[in-house]
């Protein structure tokens, strides 16, 4: 449950006891009629502590409309704008806090509007001080209430700030605050600030051009979805990005990403907080193009795990993207896995390095960009750790559709011909030990265990035993079963080759991890992991080495990671995926891939 601060609260309260005219819907699309009334109100709470820091002759240089809003709505308590001062003082941002409160999450979504946490702020802030030079000019795009704004204020001094956004109540709040009425920082006739109610992406067309560098685009642009933009929206978006156009699946943040590159001049800069569904779209395919072929600006993506839930009341997987002034070698494209949590903040991890060279990558996923291991080699500086993707496939086992028809007991096996069955393993818990060798297999056999799996083409199934083994089969209506059914014939499941290695996808303290001696092809309730640098011969000191480390504590902790689905009783489950991005040590990695 989400714990708003009092003044926030109280607020609030006050705003829906104000019965007002609307604020007009094309002013701040999303909202309802009621949220709208709310925010009408609010008006008069930025008017407020605009006159309580002694502000009130720096309206005129308001924007227009953000005058008429801060002059139409009521004066609310004297005791209301003190909690609200004394919250700002003490390093809370309430004004953010209390449009949230007042507008629900999925209407905030039309103008993409998502508040960026302060430990976020902090990370990039060590991202862009690495800049050779400070900038003369910063411009944060889809200012929202400003984090990025204030921020800039106060890490570069000497700096010309424009917060530019189109949600003139956002604008508002920032502009009103008192705590950026302070020598040489604040609203007013000298102020550093320019607040501009203005659409970014027209901003970007025809006023950057007129300010001198070097520049810096910096912050969060709004999240809207393409479904939520127009026809007219869109058209303009595309006519700001130029060749860059991103296509028309792209969403709002994509399309400032892509206006922004083509805006940047030599000495120029920008760092955006973005999602990161970009990395990989289609739609993307030109923003891509380019940030590959413009290999003399340093170029970063900090991707933070979905876990990490950096907007606690969006599904949103983040990245920062930073893309630096021009320098006169060409430059690495350095991936960082952000590691930290809000509460305790963000860490920023030693990169991984890929050289900008040939034909642009159909992504810029990691675990994709690094595909190939010699293109991992290429990657890893430092000896950095390395996906376990790189290193090995890494899939689920065999999907039967009807394990009671396919597995067989030993003595069932027996019975049919020679080859029709082949050793199996649908689960590992009946294993005593970390090997599934020959022994041991058998001893499941011995047991009655289901471990053999039919192995059948078709020209055994003319074999008068398999046929009648497959009409057994239909008897019972197996062949109906999902999965049987999409099959032709339906008795012939797919072949995959056997992995070296089974992990048990579910657990609570540990995942089971079994070397796969005895070569058992495994049911789609495991996972298999075959290297992709192998040598003949039983345990080899790589599989070997591989299985020690994601038994030992780190590999489990670094598994329990990747785990995302969960489940009662404590129980974590893995999917594919997650499995792939396991970092892998580099004494381990290095091993694997010779």
């Amino acid at each position: 449950m989400r714990i708003w601060p009092p003044s926030v609260s109280e607020v609030a309260r006050w705003c829906r006891a104000q019965k007002l005219e609307p604020i007009a819907q094309s002013a701040v699309v999303g909202p309802n009629h009621r949220e709208r009334q709310q925010l009408a109100a609010l008006g008069g709470v930025a008017a407020a502590l605009v006159r309580r820091s002694g502000g009130s002759s720096a309206l005129d240089t308001f924007p227009l409309a953000v005058q008429r809003w801060l002059a139409d709505a009521p004066e609310p308590p004297h005791e209301l704008v003190e909690a609200l001062c004394k919250d700002i003082d003490d390093g809370i941002d309430p004004l953010a806090l209390v449009y949230e409160r007042i507008v629900s999450g999925p209407r905030r979504r039309r103008l993409g509007t998502f508040f960026t946490p302060t430990p976020v702020l902090n990370y990039v802030r060590g991202i862009v001080k690495r800049a050779p030079h400070p900038p003369r000019i910063v411009a944060d795009p889809g200012a929202g209430v400003g984090a990025f704004t204030v921020a800039a204020l106060r890490w570069w001094r000497n700096c010309e700030i424009h917060a530019v956004d189109v949600n003139l109540v956002t604008l508002g709040l920032l502009a009103s605050r008192p705590d950026l009425k302070m020598p040489g920082s604040g609203i007013g006739s000298n102020s550093r600030l320019r607040v501009r109610h203005e659409d970014f992406l027209e901003w970007l067309t025809f006023r950057w051009p007129n300010l001198h560098g070097p520049r810096l685009l910096l912050g969060n642009p709004p999240y809207t979805r393409h479904q939520q933009l127009t026809a007219a929206e869109k058209a303009s978006a595309r006519a700001a990005s130029g060749d860059l156009s991103p296509g028309a699946r792209s969403g709002l943040s994509t399309y400032f990403l892509a206006a922004s590159l083509a805006a940047l001049g030599p000495e120029d800069s920008l760092c955006l907080l973005l999602p990161a569904n970009w990395l990989e779209a289609h739609y993307a395919k030109s923003v891509r193009q380019r940030i590959w072929m413009n290999a003399r600006r340093p170029t970063e993506l900090h991707l933070f795990s979905n876990d990490l839930n950096v907007f606690p009341n969006a599904q949103v997987a983040a990245m920062i993207i930073y893309v630096g002034p021009e320098r006169k070698r060409k430059q690495p494209l350095k991936i960082f896995r952000v590691a930290g949590d809000l509460e305790s903040g963000f860490i920023e991890p030693t990169p991984s390095e890929v050289q900008r060279e040939g034909v642009t990558p159909p992504s810029f996923s990691p675990r994709k960009l690094l595909a190939s291991p010699s293109t991992a080699i290429r990657a890893i500086r430092g000896a950095e750790p390395v996906p376990l993707g790189v290193l090995a496939v890494v899939r689920r086992g065999v999907a039967t559709g009807a394990n009671a028809f396919f597995l067989r007991t030993k003595v069932e096996a027996d019975a049919l011909p020679i080859g029709s069955c082949i050793p199996a393993i649908s689960r590992l818990r009946d294993l005593p030990g970390d090997e599934l060798n020959r022994a041991a297999h058998a001893d499941l056999s011995g047991r009655s265990g289901r471990c053999w799996l039919l192995n059948l083409n078709e020209d055994m199934a003319k074999n008068a035993r398999i046929e009648e083994l497959i009409a057994e089969g239909e008897v019972q209506g197996y062949h109906k079963g999902y999965l049987c059914r999409t099959r032709d014939p339906w008795y012939i499941v797919e072949k995959i080759s056997v992995p070296d290695i089974l992990i048990g996808p579910m657990g609570k303290e540990t995942f089971r991890v079994v070397v796969n001696t005895v070569g058992a092809t495994p049911t789609n309730t495991l996972y298999g992991l075959r290297l992709n640098r192998r040598r003949s011969g039983g345990i080899t000191e790589e599989i070997g080495a591989l299985a020690s480390w994601l038994r030992s504590d780190s590999g489990q902790d670094a598994m329990r990671v990747a785990a995302r689905s969960h489940h009662g009783d404590g129980l974590v489950k893995l999917e594919p995926g997650a499995l792939k991005q396991v970092m892998v040590p580099w004494t381990v990695a290095n091993l694997l891939m010779g």
